[in-house]
C-alpha cells in the first residue's frame, strides 16, 4: 500500500460551509414564516416578503453548492482509493496548492514513486461528455432525474492538468529536482462515457484502475530512492503551508 500524505480537503470544507450556511438561511425562512403567519401579524405590502423571498433564493443557492462541492469531494476520495492501490514506496499527496511565477493551482493528487512523478485531477461527472483537448470549455449532456435531457459546459481538465504540470515541474527545477512530471485525468463515476478529440493526457475511467495505469504505462523517467525522497521533501514541504 502506497504511503499517504494527507492535505486538507478544500472540497469537503466548502461543501460543509456552504450546508451551514444554507441550513441559517432555511430557518431564517422558516421563522419569518412562524413570525407573520402563527402571530398572525398584517403584511398588506408585497415588499415586506422581499426579506423573506432573498431568503429563499439564497436557501437553495448554498444548499445545491453544498451537494456539488461534497460530490467532488466523493469523487476525490474516490480517486485517493484507487491510488493507495500502489505498492510501498509510492507516496500520495493530496490537495496540495503548487505556485510559479504569482499563480497557484490546487491539485487533487500527486503520486511520486519508481515509475515517476504524476498529477491526478480527478472528476465525478456523470453523463456525456464530449469536448476537443484544444477548447476551454467542454459540453456535458445529462438525464435528470425526471427522465429531462439537458446540457451545460464544463471547464477543461486537460488544460487544468498541463497548468499544474507546468506548475510542479518549474517548481522542482527551481528545487534543483529535474524529473519529468505526466499528468492524469481520472473520471470516477460509473455513470459516464467521455469523448474527447486531440488529447495527449491519458484519460482514465473506473474501469480501467489508476494503479494499474501508473505500474504498466511506458513511462520517461525511472526514479531511485534518493530522488523519489528529494521529491517527496519538496512536495511535503509545500502540503503543510
Amino acid at each position: 500500500m502506497a504511503h499517504f500524505h494527507k492535505g486538507r480537503n478544500n472540497l469537503s470544507s466548502k461543501a460543509n460551509r456552504s450546508l451551514i450556511v444554507g441550513l441559517v438561511f432555511f430557518v431564517l425562512v422558516i421563522t419569518a414564516f412562524y413570525v407573520v403567519f402563527v402571530h398572525r401579524i398584517r403584511v398588506d405590502k408585497w415588499y415586506y416578503f422581499l426579506p423573506i423571498m432573498i431568503f429563499m433564493v439564497l436557501t437553495g443557492y448554498f444548499i445545491k453548492r453544498g451537494i456539488i462541492f461534497r460530490f467532488g469531494a466523493k469523487g476525490e476520495n474516490l480517486g485517493l482509493t484507487q491510488a493507495l492501490n500502489l505498492p510501498d514506496g509510492y507516496h500520495v499527496f493530496t490537495n496540495v496548492t503548487i505556485s510559479y511565477q504569482n499563480y497557484s493551482q490546487e491539485t487533487d493528487l500527486i503520486i511520486v514513486g519508481t515509475k515517476g512523478v504524476y498529477i491526478v485531477e480527478v472528476k465525478n461527472h456523470n453523463g456525456k461528455i464530449i469536448g476537443d483537448a484544444e477548447a476551454s470549455q467542454w459540453m456535458q449532456h445529462k438525464i435528470g432525474r425526471g427522465g429531462g435531457r439537458y446540457s451545460k459546459k464544463i471547464s477543461n481538465p486537460v488544460k487544468q492538468v498541463k497548468g499544474q504540470v507546468y506548475k510542479l515541474s518549474k517548481f522542482l527545477k527551481e528545487q534543483g529536482i529535474n524529473v519529468w512530471v505526466e499528468g492524469v485525468i481520472l473520471f470516477t463515476n460509473d455513470e459516464v462515457t467521455v469523448n474527447v478529440q486531440n488529447s495527449n493526457i491519458p484519460i482514465l475511467f473506473p474501469a480501467k484502475r489508476l494503479s494499474h495505469y501508473i505500474l504498466t504505462c511506458k513511462n520517461r523517467q525511472y526514479l531511485n530512492k534518493a530522488l523519489i525522497n528529494r521529491v517527496v521533501e519538496m512536495i511535503s514541504s509545500v502540503q503543510k503551508e
